[in-house]
């Protein structure tokens, strides 16, 4: 048969397709696997972390091994920020201040009434301005604290001044209702988030067992319906209007309770072909998503505008 017949060419052209059709397939598998071995990655180098911290350096970490190449420990930061999510989606008060603090090395935050604090792998906390007058208490832990004292790793906000910080020596301290005083209390602590009311609260510790008191219904029957066979719970995040967010161990994530705009943004980003990572809630509608680019946009996509978050933003109605 005459290769260059319409005949020939149109079976190459589908033959073609089909090849095309079978690498995407294998594409999209290769995605979510190594989505999957970052966040376990991520995971464990967090828990190396924690013996790191306690011997006072990164040597002698029981069953570590050598010390980690250059190129090894690049490798290692790389995962672990796109554990968390390197970029973010914003709409809070002060934005310009909060996007101008953010940077793939931030290793947690928290909204306040109409603040932010942002907690970086290595470097000193930093704020946007109202958050001194908005959490005394909180600002006080972060300032009075002397400056060769280990800085703090995880910290979470909520309303009536409620708030929980935990320090890289495993030091914690919080204002919150009795109920999560004894749950925190209780065992090791991953994380703490905070809800609508003064009792409510879900507390996830490091073995992975979960307790909380409050929590919307959807979220809770959700978590209750859960067997031990069931992908662990990696976070979960609460609103102060009822919001919340919630990740698993194989990178599957729902949200609920969330405002029009919120969903919309995450609408856009999914479209992308982005990875959400976690969603951070404030008053007023206010919130942050961190996410991962997909992969094929990181290289061409350009860098944002001076003062402008990465992702976009709005600021909250007023």
């Amino acid at each position: 048969e005459d290769p260059s017949s319409p005949e020939a060419l149109k079976a190459r052209v589908q033959e073609l397709q089909a090849m095309l059709a079978k690498l995407d397939d294998h594409a999209k598998v290769l995605a979510r696997e190594r989505e999957r071995v970052t966040t376990e990655l991520a995971r464990l180098l967090g828990k190396l972390n924690l013996h790191a911290n306690a011997a006072g350096s990164g040597a002698g970490i029981p069953g570590a091994g050598p010390e980690l190449s250059k190129e090894q420990k690049k490798t290692a930061i790389q995962a672990q920020r796109e554990g968390r999510g390197k970029c973010a989606a914003m709409c809070i008060e002060d934005i310009e201040a909060v996007a101008k603090l953010w940077s793939s090395a931030v290793s947690c935050v928290a909204l306040g009434d109409s603040c932010a604090l942002l907690l970086y792998d290595n470097a000193e906390p930093a704020w946007s301005p109202k958050f001194p007058a908005q959490c005394p208490q909180l600002y006080e832990q972060l300032t009075a604290r002397p400056a060769d004292q280990p800085r703090p790793v995880y910290v979470a906000i909520g309303t009536e001044d409620r708030f929980y910080i935990r320090f890289a020596d495993g030091k914690q301290e919080w204002i919150a209702s009795e109920d999560c005083t004894a749950d925190i209390k209780a065992k090791p602590v991953s994380r703490v988030t905070f809800g609508r009311d003064w009792e409510d609260y879900f507390v996830i510790y490091k073995d992975g067992s979960c307790k909380f008191a409050g929590a919307p219904p959807k979220l809770a029957a959700k978590l209750q319906a859960l067997t031990p066979k069931s992908p662990a719970v990696s976070s979960v995040v609460l609103g102060p209007e009822g919001e919340w967010f919630v990740s698993f161990a194989d990178n599957a994530w729902e949200m609920g309770g969330c405002s029009d705009p919120l969903g919309d943004k995450i609408g856009e980003l999914i479209k992308t072909g982005a990875q959400v990572k976690l969603i951070t809630f404030g008053v007023n509608d206010a919130w942050i998503i961190r996410y991962n680019k997909p992969a094929s946009s990181k290289k061409a996509a350009a860098a944002p505008a001076p003062g402008a978050p990465e992702g976009g933003g709005s600021r909250p109605a007023q």
